[in-house]
């Protein structure tokens, strides 16, 4: 469950932010909207006679305001307001989004037990600018205890928790704030370490065909599981010879290889391996890739 807490921007009323961008004249200024809104633009001070709005270098009216209706995407651009002698008074970059909605968060740990990993999508796409505050702290914790949530890979919305207690009496909390010209929004996540446990693939997955219509299977755990020998795993191995309906499951094993037997001569079967924590904390790993192997007919 996230709890939510929402904060308008300035003068979210209008669904209007506008951001000076320099300080010579004429002025340009960067303009904010919410999509859907209405907003009225006007010309400098706003008493400016005889003047004339242009979009995109193509004449829009004559008037000392604009107003744009139900804003949309199509009405992003340059409006540029010119006495009618084509002298140009001032320039607005129009900038269409809306406010960060609650982040959706997903936390998973590859790496028990040295860290999690927890990323998240906004719906809709703000398309605006958007920054993200990741933090995270025990349930019991002051919230001056919280700690920074580090970045993970090259993209903004996941990060990684390090240090997490395992085996704790509580949850930890995760904060993610989304904030954007519009608005942002906070979202609280309670997570348990060991219910988010979920390893990636085994690799170095191969395998040998024996006689007597045998499949020799061997595999080695993922690089990113931390500590195999004191945090065993456990494998499940399936396999099918051509179409995934055919598919079964053997396992779990704790040991990184076994036999397939009672097999049919000359077919084609495809392999596949997956790992869980052993105390069945968690989720099991998605499916390594598929290696093939033929049945020897003699």
């Amino acid at each position: 469950m996230c709890l939510i807490y929402v904060f308008g921007a300035l003068a979210i009323t209008s669904g209007v932010f506008s951001q000076d961008t320099t300080t010579l004249l004429p002025e340009t200024r960067d303009l904010f909207v919410a999509v859907g809104s209405s907003v009225k633009i006007p010309c400098s001070d706003g008493e400016e006679k005889g003047v004339e709005w242009r979009f995109n270098s193509s004449v829009l009216v004559s008037s000392p305001v604009l107003f744009i209706q139900n804003s949309s995407l199509k009405d992003q651009g340059i409006y540029t307001c010119h006495q009618l002698n084509g002298d140009l008074i001032q320039t607005v970059s129009l900038h269409l989004g809306y406010p960060p909605s609650p982040p959706d968060v997903h936390c998973w740990s590859p790496s028990y037990p040295k860290r999690a990993i927890c990323s998240w999508t906004l719906t809709p796409d703000p398309i605006l600018p958007t920054h993200y505050i990741a933090t995270y702290r025990s349930f019991s914790d002051p919230l001056s205890s919280a700690r920074q949530c580090q970045k993970w890979g090259e993209q903004d919305m996941q990060c990684a928790l390090d240090q997490l207690e395992i085996f704790a009496s509580e949850p930890t909390l995760i904060n993610i704030t989304a904030v954007n010209a519009l608005g942002s929004t906070t979202c609280i996540w309670p997570i348990s370490f060991e219910q988010i446990v979920k390893p990636d693939p085994p690799v170095n997955v191969s395998v040998m065909v024996m006689p007597g219509r045998k499949l020799s299977v061997q595999w080695g755990p993922p690089p990113t599981w931390p500590d195999p020998v004191n945090f065993l795993l456990k494998y499940t191995v399936k396999f099918h010879w051509g179409k995934p309906e055919t598919a079964r499951t053997l396992g779990p094993y704790e040991s990184n290889k076994m036999v397939l037997s009672g097999l049919v001569a000359g077919r084609t079967y495809y392999i596949q391996i997956s790992a869980k924590d052993s105390l069945d904390d968690g989720h099991s790993s998605d499916w390594s890739e598929p290696i093939s192997a033929t049945v020897s007919i003699n």
